[in-house]
């Protein structure tokens, strides 16, 4: 008897843990019940940039930019993003603009680049202030991407 009470009360609690709630149905000739269930797809965000990571690229020396390859976002849902600079650049030199296509991308987390066509893609432009002029040496640059949901 003990062992039964034991079982009945553990399908009971089981019941109130995976039930959101009872249904009871009373049987005239038929009866029906629905259950409207909400599903959840995660989100990717696919990059895809072509450009010849070997290359040094030269900065034009009147309007301070460079293209670097076609770049694509795509995901599978609306986005946010923006970019951040994870490298010291030189003394004097900072980025002032990165595009893609015609789309000026964010550097702010507080205003970040919106993607409601859930793609964004074209040239990859960065645009340096004139010190960049003055810098001797090649250098590099790290692009920090943080993705968001829209």
């Amino acid at each position: 008897m003990r062992k039964a009470f034991v079982l009945l009360v553990t399908l009971i609690l089981a019941s109130f843990i995976f039930a959101a709630g009872s249904v009871s149905l009373i049987m005239n000739p038929n009866a029906s019940w629905s259950q409207t269930l909400t599903f959840s797809v995660r989100q990717w965000i696919k990059v895809t940039w072509d450009y010849d990571e070997t290359q040094a690229f030269a900065i034009d020396d009147t309007s301070y930019t460079v293209t670097v390859g076609n770049i694509e976002f795509r995901s599978n849902k609306k986005f946010k993003f923006y970019y951040g600079i994870g490298s010291t650049l030189p003394t004097g030199v900072s980025v002032v603009s990165v595009k893609v296509g015609s789309t000026v991308l964010s550097n702010s987390s507080t205003t970040p680049t919106e993607v409601s066509t859930k793609l964004l893609s074209g040239i990859l432009e960065v645009g340096f202030n004139p010190e960049v002029l003055n810098v001797e040496n090649d250098f590099s640059v790290k692009f920090d991407f943080t993705f968001l949901p829209f």
